[in-house]
């Protein structure tokens, strides 16, 4: 089997959620990520889930983004940890109701990390045990969570080791791999061979637990998210991944359909495909 490339609606802003995922199959991708995040969050109604259930029975796979704009479940502050916790049961409602899996997560962080050793341990210790809740209803709707890695440090899954950690604590957790996010931590710590070190990290953790792919480019400084431009060998990935069985979504998270057309993207997918 083939990896399934699929599109995020979160950067596609210009039309209404339904028309975007209408353009988005119309173009001939088979997968799409809801991306359960305002502005478009806001329009989704019965009708747009509908719409949603249908377009599965044409063999459309769907995940889902949970929110993630001003979130921090696993909070040391209860009240931001209550909040950010129940917008992320409420994507989950809406990933059952529409029948999208995995949902992906991104995780806790602290701005204390390694300053202030107290509030880093319960702010762990909290992040643990929401999450845990989170996979706990995911299971019972016959959801996968992927727990995706972030490139700022202050994130409790900024690299492998850290998934690992959580993975002992947490069993079922699965990776939600952003090969853009760690591409820039990779950068950042001044890797000559980040193409190179990112494989290594996949086969250190193990392939099965990498339940899904986010793709996107960039110059190893910023999260351009770009498809079309960008530093990375990301066919270099993309081979390793695909000779060795990943046959998951590879959800393409950038702005260039808006910016330079649907055929660019699309002739970029068959470059990395074929070439």
């Amino acid at each position: 089997m083939m990896m399934k490339f699929g599109l995020s609606t979160y950067f596609l802003v210009k039309k209404n959620i339904q028309e975007i995922v209408k353009d988005i199959i119309s173009s001939g991708f088979k997968a799409v990520e809801i991306s359960y995040e305002i502005p478009h969050s806001l329009e989704m109604d019965k009708a747009f889930f509908s719409y949603l259930k249908e377009i599965k029975k044409d063999g459309i796979e769907l995940s889902m983004h949970a929110p993630f704009l001003e979130i921090n479940f696993g909070s040391y502050f209860e009240d931001m940890r209550r909040f950010s916790k129940d917008r992320i049961l409420k994507a989950l409602n809406a990933a059952e109701a529409i029948g999208c899996s995995p949902v992906v997560v991104h995780p806790c962080y602290t701005f204390v990390k390694g300053k202030a050793e107290d509030i880093e341990k319960k702010t762990r210790e909290n992040f643990i045990e929401d999450l845990k809740e989170i996979i706990d209803k995911a299971r019972q709707s016959g959801i996968k969570i992927g727990l995706e890695n972030v490139h700022m440090p202050f994130f409790f899954f900024y690299s492998m080791d850290d998934f690992k950690s959580l993975q002992d604590e947490i069993p079922e957790l699965g990776i939600a791999l952003d090969i853009g996010h760690a591409y820039i931590a990779k950068y950042s710590k001044g890797d000559k061979h980040p193409e190179d070190s990112i494989i290594e990290d996949i086969k250190d953790v193990g392939l099965n637990n990498i339940i899904h792919i986010h793709l996107h480019n960039n110059s190893g400084i910023r999260d351009d998210h770009s498809f079309l431009t960008g530093h990375m060998d990301v066919k270099k990935i993309l081979d390793f991944l695909n000779k060795n069985g990943y046959n998951e979504k590879v959800i393409i998270e950038t702005q260039d359909p808006e910016e330079h057309g649907m055929d660019l993207v699309l002739n970029k997918i068959k470059e990395l495909e074929y070439s």
